[in-house]
């Protein structure tokens, strides 16, 4: 008797659920306990209505399965974090857009001393749909990105950072590749030994396969560490230029530039995260849009072993160049989600999410609706 690709992605599926579970050789520790090495697997069937995001697009089950391979030191003056992963998704009708993604990152850490910082680098592929080009994108990632804070008196410190992106993306050829390199300074006013005044500088070029180019300058000051009693994070405000190089003036913008990033500890229980931001950027058709968004998210403990989480958010993208001038998208999006500790091991959880678009481009004006039952084991 045969049975179809995607029963035995399924049967596969729950072998790594099997094989994850069992209590033998999935957690390491070596040198006295400052090396760690994590196995990580998990296996989840989801509905997504609309697997490209677009206007009338297909709705599929997805069969996904996942490893990652985690290896931590802390020890000596460098720290280190290291990753392999790989994902895999087998859709039920539509089995050209099945895909297996690899994934390595690399950081290393400088925790202590006078200056400290890390270095980051990530290799990894992705799939996903892409509302603006209405499409599911592939693509391959490569990051690499330096921080650094150093102490200059007493309460003055400044930090740093240093930036190189590129996504490549596997087809359509039509889809732009992106290169992006960003470097910044903050100067940072220690007010007390929770808070401290930002004033920052950053600027970021960017360069597409399709032969266009822009470079940012973004002027920003904000406050970071602990806003109030137990709201914690970092806030901050600008104004920022675009200019793209060459003759044309496509693609322009002189605003307002923001992000945000907060965490509210209400009690024990609950927690509530927020985000804000506004950007500009360059989309995978080759668009430049200038785009606000925010949101909101919660975990809610309700048990030791069962918990609630929820999200919501929304925004707005104005599309800068000329041939598009005229096009906006509004986005809404909402979810929630319950997660259940079977034991030290093995976690079980199940998500809904809402999206909705709506643009003045009508193939990009769709609602989407997804929902995953995921099962995880972590040694």
């Amino acid at each position: 008797m045969a049975f179809s690709p995607k029963f035995r992605f399924a049967g596969a599926l729950l072998a790594l659920a099997v094989l994850t579970s069992l209590p033998a050789h999935a957690f390491i520790s070596l040198n006295d306990g400052s090396d760690h090495l994590y196995a990580t697997g998990t296996a989840s069937l989801a509905y997504d209505s609309n697997i490209f995001a677009h206007a009338g697009g297909d709705g599929d089950y997805i069969y996904s399965a996942g490893l990652i391979l985690e290896y931590s030191r802390r020890a000596g003056l460098i720290g280190v974090n290291a990753s392999v992963a790989v994902n895999a998704s087998r859709f039920g009708s539509n089995t050209t857009q099945d895909f297996n993604n690899p994934a390595f990152t690399a950081e290393f850490i400088k925790s202590g001393g006078r200056t400290t910082g890390s270095l980051k680098l990530l290799a990894a592929r992705e799939s996903q749909a892409d509302a603006v080009a209405g499409l599911r994108t592939e693509s391959w990632n490569y990051d690499a990105g330096l921080k650094f804070k150093y102490p200059v008196i007493e309460r003055y410190s400044f930090s740093g950072n240093l930036d190189y992106s590129d996504r490549i993306y596997d087809e359509p050829t039509a889809l732009t590749d992106l290169q992006t390199y960003t470097a910044g300074t903050d100067l940072l006013y220690a007010l007390n030994s929770t808070r401290d005044l930002v004033a920052g500088y950053q600027f970021r070029r960017s360069q597409t396969s399709s032969a266009s180019s822009f470079d940012d300058h973004a002027f920003t000051v904000g406050v970071s560490g602990r806003i109030l009693a137990k709201l914690n994070g970092s806030l901050r405000a600008g104004y920022e230029v675009r200019s793209p190089r060459g003759a044309t003036n496509d693609g322009a913008y002189r605003g307002l530039t923001a992000s945000g990033s907060l965490t509210w500890s209400v009690s024990s229980k609950l927690t509530m995260n927020g985000q804000v931001s506004r950007d500009v950027s360059v989309t995978a058709n080759n668009q430049s849009v200038n785009t606000t968004s925010a949101s909101l998210g919660l975990n809610l403990t309700l048990r030791d072993n069962l918990s609630l989480t929820g999200t919501a958010g929304g925004g707005q993208s104005r599309f800068l160049d000329a041939i598009d001038a005229s096009r906006h998208d509004e986005y809404l999006t909402w979810g929630t989600g319950l997660k259940y500790k079977m034991n030290e091991h093995l976690d079980t959880s199940l998500n809904y999410l809402f999206d909705q678009n709506w643009s003045t481009f009508s193939y990009s004006d769709f609602t989407r609706h997804m929902i995953t039952v995921t099962l995880s084991s972590r040694w």
